[in-house]
C-alpha cells in the first residue's frame, strides 16, 4: 500500500502546502476575532476566499485519505481536485443566491462545528451544548470571491505533476 505511493506524496499532504495552512489561519483568525470586532463587508470576502481555497483541499484531502485507507491511493489526481472544486464551486453559489441552500449551509455547519463546542464546555466545566446553525448572510456579490478557487487548482496542478 505504502510502496504503490509516489515518492514525497503522502494522502492529504496538500493540505500542507504554505498557501493552503495561510488560508486556513486567515479563515479560522477572521471567523473566530476579525468579524465580531471589525464586521465588515472586507471581513466577510476573506472568509470566502480563504473558504473557497481551502474546501477544495479538504475535499480532495477526504477522498484521498479513504482511498488510501482502501489501499487504492496512487497519488493525487487533477480529477479528484477538479471535482472538488466544481462541487465546492456550485455549494457556494448556491449558498449565495438561494435561500434554501443557505439555510441548509447554516445548519449543516452548525452540526459539523458541535462536536468541538461540546468538548470545549465539558472541558470549561459547563453543561453539554446543542447544535446551533451558523449565521449565513446570502449576497450575491459574494459570487465575486470564485475566481479564488484558481489558487487550489493551480496548487493541485503542481502537486499532480510532481506525482507523476
Amino acid at each position: 500500500m505504502v510502496a504503490d505511493r509516489p515518492i514525497g506524496h503522502r494522502p492529504a499532504d496538500g493540505l500542507l502546502h504554505p498557501v493552503a495552512i495561510g488560508a486556513l489561519i486567515v479563515l479560522i483568525v477572521n471567523d473566530q476575532l476579525l468579524k465580531a470586532l471589525w464586521p465588515s463587508a472586507l471581513t466577510g470576502k476573506l472568509s470566502d476566499v480563504a473558504g473557497l481555497i481551502v474546501a477544495p483541499l479538504a475535499l480532495q484531502a477526504t477522498w484521498e485519505v479513504g482511498q488510501w485507507l482502501a489501499g487504492r491511493w496512487r497519488g493525487p489526481s487533477m480529477t479528484v481536485l477538479v471535482a472538488a472544486i466544481a462541487i465546492v464551486g456550485a455549494g457556494f453559489a448556491a449558498t449565495q443566491v438561494w435561500p434554501a441552500a443557505s439555510e441548509a449551509y447554516a445548519v449543516g455547519l452548525g452540526l459539523l462545528q458541535w462536536p468541538f463546542r461540546a468538548i470545549a464546555a465539558w472541558l470549561g466545566g459547563e453543561p453539554g451544548v446543542s447544535a446551533v446553525p451558523v449565521v449565513a448572510v446570502a449576497d450575491a456579490e459574494d459570487l465575486l470571491a470564485l475566481p479564488a478557487l484558481l489558487i487550489p487548482w493551480w496548487m493541485g496542478r503542481a502537486r499532480a505533476r510532481r506525482g507523476s
